[in-house]
């Protein structure tokens, strides 16, 4: 058995490239809904980046939401992560080495090559995702109110 791809390889290339640029303004507006401030873009050689502030609810630290769009085998591939400088605290609230892991999150889609729009699943596991992990603390603290119980956290 033997996978055939209609035309040549270049062709795909172009149509995954296209695919991209096409992909880079809707996933823009996207992070902007998500985010605050203004919106970074860049390309890494075939790697089209943006990324946006993402502010915690309890002004601790501070969050970035950061997506990579690329060609990925036949399609394109689309990966979101926060990056964070929020670190558990001691009781005295001195930062810790310990990374907050709760406040951590990813997601990645991969779509074929002449999608030019994110799933509406992948878009609402995102937004739900992100809104969990802002508030993830908060939450934890709120689900377990005794003292040995709390997290505290700080930024680095």
């Amino acid at each position: 058995m033997t996978g055939c791809v209609t035309g040549s390889s270049v062709d795909l290339l172009r149509r995954l490239d296209a695919a991209v640029e096409a992909l880079v303004p809707v996933v823009g507006e996207f992070l902007v809904r998500l985010g605050r401030g203004p919106l970074e873009t860049g390309r890494e050689d075939a790697v089209q980046t943006l990324g946006i502030a993402l502010p915690f609810p309890d002004g601790i630290g501070q969050g970035r939401l950061t997506v990579r769009i690329f060609r990925y085998r036949t399609g394109v591939r689309v990966d979101l992560a926060i990056a964070h400088n929020r670190v558990i605290a001691l009781g005295s609230g001195r930062p810790t080495d310990r990374a907050c892991f709760l406040n951590d999150y990813v997601a990645s889609v991969t779509l074929g090559p002449d999608d030019v729009a994110l799933p509406e699943k992948f878009v609402t596991q995102v937004e739900t995702g992100v809104r969990a992990a802002l508030t993830a603390v908060e939450d934890h603290n709120r689900r377990h109110p005794q003292p040995w119980s709390r997290i505290r956290v700080a930024a680095v």
